[in-house]
């Protein structure tokens, strides 16, 4: 889960930071550069996350804010699967958390932000008046289930 501001009777407790990666199709222009800097997407086709995903769209938008770029989204995506969709079926670039790379087809790739990276926070997010064992066993192993081998 992603913290977003409406969640005043929850409480959080940060899982990890994912950095987002640039996501387009493995035969685009920008495949061929080792990293992607905000200026190179400016004359792109470019899908923003939806308000569907809340956090993710807010640190987007504020990342292309403050790189100073006009962000003009052609399309709105809803999830990863309708991102990979559109990507594939109309050449376009995205800016996701690095964790999607593992479902992507061989057909997208990703490339790493040049310079500092935005980041996204995955939290457990829980009521704050539980106080149930087995939630506060979970709270005290989050750190090593996240560092845990998948």
């Amino acid at each position: 889960m992603r913290a977003d501001d409406n969640m005043e009777d929850l409480a959080c407790k940060r899982v990890r930071t994912d950095p987002l990666v640039f996501v387009f199709p493995s035969n685009h222009r920008l495949a061929a550069q080792a990293a992607v800097a905000p200026e190179d997407i400016v004359d792109e086709t470019f899908y923003l996350p939806s308000k569907s995903a809340p956090a993710v769209r807010r640190v987007v938008l504020e990342y292309f804010h403050r790189a100073g770029i006009d962000l003009k989204p052609d399309h709105e995506v809803h999830n990863v699967v309708h991102a990979i969709s559109m990507i594939t079926s109309t050449h376009a670039v995205m800016l996701l958390p690095a964790y999607t790379a593992r479902y992507l087809p061989d057909t997208i790739t990703t490339r790493p932000v040049q310079g500092e990276a935005p980041t996204l926070d995955l939290v457990i997010a829980y009521h704050k008046a539980n106080k149930s064992p087995i939630l506060m066993l979970l709270l005290s192993r989050v750190g090593r289930l996240a560092t845990a081998p998948a």
